[in-house]
């Protein structure tokens, strides 16, 4: 595995990871080795330019765990005292909860709240799209490929975390004409999804 597969599947196993742990990993990486929010906010404006990914996992999973009344405030004094190295801060998990919560105002004033639009602009390998199945529910679909068969073009999507070996698979047909709006349809002949199936796997 080379080192760009290595982060990558470092980066995927970050989405996945529960909230206590994108916080974690957030504090111990940007937090911990920077003693002060200025110097903190220098090292999130830098990783801007190559890697939002850290910083949009660590801001859901700090999000999550202060909105969680479930988790406890110990939890929280360990993530600000250990884990962000705070160890001026007092033991309590209201100074604590502060701390946290600044952390998250300054993530967010650099990563906006932005819904992810629906529908797709392109279809493009590895991208992730949120479109409708049949009874109009919202998914989160991968494209594994993009192929021709006969004179149409096809993309080929499997739900965002399922193998694309396994799938299930969803197929739609789609028109890219340069200067008109991107078309797309989802296709519910089962002998075209098979043809492409087919073509795709050989």
């Amino acid at each position: 595995m080379t080192t760009l597969e290595q982060l990558k599947a470092r980066m995927e196993d970050l989405k996945s990871a529960p909230p206590l742990e994108k916080a974690r990993t957030f504090l111990k990486a940007y937090c911990a080795n920077n003693s002060t929010l200025q110097e903190v906010e220098d090292q999130v404006r830098h990783a801007l330019g190559f890697n939002t990914i850290p910083l949009m996992t660590g801001l859901d999973g700090l999000e999550a765990v202060l909105a969680d009344k479930k988790v406890p405030g110990a939890a929280l004094v360990t993530l600000a005292r250990e884990d962000a190295k705070r160890q001026e801060l007092p033991a309590t998990p209201d100074a604590a909860r502060n701390y946290l919560g600044q952390v998250v105002a300054l993530l967010r004033k650099y990563l906006p709240e932005q819904p992810e639009p629906e529908g797709a602009a392109g279809f493009g390998i590895d991208d992730v799209y949120n479109l409708r199945d049949p009874a109009g529910k919202l998914e989160r679909l991968r494209c594994t490929d993009m192929i021709g068969v006969g004179s149409e073009s096809f993309a080929v999507l499997v739900p965002e975390h399922a193998s694309e070996d396994k799938g299930p698979f969803t197929v739609y047909r789609y028109q890219a004409v340069p200067g008109q709006p991107f078309k797309y349809d989802r296709v519910t002949d089962a002998a075209v999804v098979a043809k492409v199936l087919k073509a795709s796997r050989s």
